[in-house]
């Protein structure tokens, strides 16, 4: 007899806690990826639970059972968003480089559209009152606090936030580039200009003439 996951229906519905781990698990999972998708295509507002939970064929009391609320669900999923580890794997020195190869190739716009981005999820919810501090906190916690503690000299913190506003920024045009099919010299010089202006970020106590500030010796 064919077996279906009994949180699918409402008429099969039995207990989170009876479930074998693995059905949990992917119950689980199911609902965070239905949600990715909505989040990314809707700001928080605009995204309801039970949308989610008919995306991924469960009844909408396990959204509660399993991350407490919508809000919940949006945090686990915040948490998991922003990691700065792609751009720092190669050390800070080569931020603009790995930066480069990450947002110049091509952009799936079909998957922009009508997937899960990390990016759209930002720009999706970030004026929401509810959603806007929690995208906040992450974006603090997870990409803004490894780029300041990787960065040497002064204005460590200030200068890691004109770094992701760059990056961010990149990548967003990185969208519009590729929607208005702009040609590939203005491509190039858009990536060589990013690349000086996240170098001169990453560079420490430079002057606003790009000189080094100079030391005084010490005693």
């Amino acid at each position: 007899m064919n077996r279906t996951d009994p949180v699918a229906t409402p008429a099969g519905r039995r207990s989170a806690k009876s479930l074998p781990q693995r059905d949990a698990d992917a119950t689980r999972s199911r609902i965070l990826e239905a949600a990715k998708k909505h989040f990314s295509q809707n700001s928080y507002e605009g995204v309801g639970v039970r949308e989610i939970a008919a995306d991924a064929a469960v009844d909408p009391a396990l959204i509660s059972r399993y991350f407490g609320s919508k809000e919940g669900l949006f945090r686990e999923i915040a948490g998991q968003a922003f990691g700065a580890g792609k751009f720092l794997a190669d050390g800070i020195e080569e931020l603009p480089a790995r930066v480069i190869r990450i947002l110049t190739g091509e952009v799936d716009l079909g998957d922009w559209r009508g997937g899960y981005d990390p990016l759209r999820f930002l720009l999706s919810s970030i004026g929401s009152p509810t959603a806007g501090p929690i995208l906040a906190k992450y974006l603090e916690r997870d990409f803004l606090a490894p780029l300041s503690s990787s960065l040497g000299g002064r204005n460590r913190r200030e200068r890691a936030a004109i770094l992701a506003g760059q990056i961010i920024g990149f990548a967003v045009m990185r969208i519009v580039l590729s929607i208005s099919g702009s040609d590939p010299a203005e491509k190039a010089a858009s990536r060589r200009v990013l690349a000086e202006a996240l170098a001169t970020c990453i560079a420490p106590d430079r002057e606003p003439n790009g000189k080094s500030r100079s030391r005084k010796p010490a005693g």
